[in-house]
């Protein structure tokens, strides 16, 4: 089938054989070859319908692609950001726990040297008292024991008696010091 594009025209009073022939081919071939120019263009039309239709196709898949990765990228954003927010808050709960703990620490430590001291003193001065009243009673006893020996040696009391004084005395003592 010759294309009638290349078909080269010459002057329009050209060869008459030469239209004839054009005449002859338009009568033979030209019903087939519209017929062919039609198909060839309802096909291209068809052939760029379907490009345009998968290029949106495409193109609302890509868009929807995007949005669900930035979507995704978002909450991945959102879960981070929430978990150092957690882990700057846990650090700065410790931080505070930690300073809290400290200054108890030494408040305890403040208050126990401080209840050492007052238990030591405390000691000491019924240490003190303690040592006073035995020295107290140790005076009375001696002072006592000088009495009756007094009043035993101008009565001239047998020396068993004594003795059971002496044991008697002995045993307060002792009594006392316990």
């Amino acid at each position: 089938m010759p294309n009638n594009k290349n078909v080269k025209k010459e002057d329009p009073q050209g060869d008459p054989a030469r239209d004839e022939l054009n005449q002859l081919r338009q009568i033979v071939f030209g019903k087939a070859e519209q017929q062919l120019n039609n198909r060839i263009s309802s096909t291209r039309s068809d052939l760029e319908k379907a490009l345009n239709v998968q290029n949106d196709n495409i193109n609302q898949r890509f868009n929807s692609f995007q949005q669900t990765i930035d979507q995704r990228f978002e909450a991945l954003e959102q879960r981070l950001s929430l978990s150092d927010k957690t882990h700057d808050d846990n650090d700065t709960s410790i931080q505070n726990d930690l300073a809290n703990l400290a200054s108890e620490q030494e408040m305890f430590a403040t208050s126990t040297l401080q209840d050492f001291k007052n238990i030591e003193q405390s000691l000491d001065n019924e240490s003190n008292a303690l040592s006073n009243n035995f020295n107290e009673q140790i005076e009375q006893l001696k002072s006592h024991l000088d009495e009756v020996s007094k009043e035993l040696s101008s009565s001239k009391t047998d020396r068993k008696t004594l003795a059971k004084l002496l044991s008697t005395m002995a045993t307060n003592l002792e009594d006392d010091q316990l």
